[in-house]
């Protein structure tokens, strides 16, 4: 089966085009003749985001960044499945946004645990948790426990709907992979972002 690249990849921006996304297309160029489902591989992304952790914890830094980025090529490679074989489900999107967040803050753990004498940068990992808890409620959960509502969002919204307001999940992942090896600087970068984020979605959904 010959795939078209413009129906199979769809564009959230610069990074995630002309990288990860061009990445994932060869491989579902290969997975897609089988009867891998799209839910198979957002749970592989998963478990390969598990694995990262789990290397990073273990102080295998650059093992740890290999496999978180795998795991959001994986990330990538359910979504094209889907649409390629038209297997869109509520469920499928709700359980890829689900581990999408269990990855994001299982680094964030390990992470706190591997640092663990530093308090403040424990303390600046605390509260990255719980900011990408929170917006994950106020923007993602929201989102996707309505499919109406965000089928009619338009694409810049849905892409300024992820992790970090103005941030793309594909631009967090190589954040995350500087986090790994600078912590104590990234660590407030990311809360500065998130922090902002959530400040200005509530500010728009009290405006607008």
């Amino acid at each position: 089966m010959k795939l078209d690249k413009q129906n199979t990849i769809k564009y959230s921006d610069f990074i995630s085009n002309y990288f990860y996304q061009q990445i994932a297309f060869y491989i579902t160029t290969l997975l897609v003749k089988t009867k891998i489902t799209p839910n198979n591989i957002t749970i592989l992304s998963l478990l390969t985001g598990l694995l990262s952790a789990f290397s990073l914890y273990m102080g295998y830094l650059y093992l740890a960044i290999f496999l978180l980025n795998i795991s959001f090529i994986f990330d990538c490679i359910d979504g094209q499945i889907a649409r390629v074989k038209k297997l869109h489900s509520e469920f499928g999107m709700w359980l890829d946004n689900i581990t999408d967040r269990v990855v994001e803050n299982i680094i964030l753990i390990a992470m706190f645990f591997a640092l663990l004498d530093n308090k403040v940068f424990t303390m600046g990992v605390v509260l990255l948790i719980f900011f990408n808890m929170y917006y994950a409620y106020i923007s993602d959960m929201l989102i996707y426990s309505n499919t109406q509502g965000y089928k009619r969002l338009t694409t810049i919204e849905k892409i300024l709907f992820s992790p970090i307001y103005f941030i793309s999940r594909s631009m967090m992942i190589p954040m995350l992979s500087l986090f790994i090896l600078y912590p104590t600087y990234m660590v407030w970068i990311l809360v500065f972002l998130y922090l902002y984020g959530i400040v200005f979605r509530v500010y728009r959904e009290v405006t607008k």
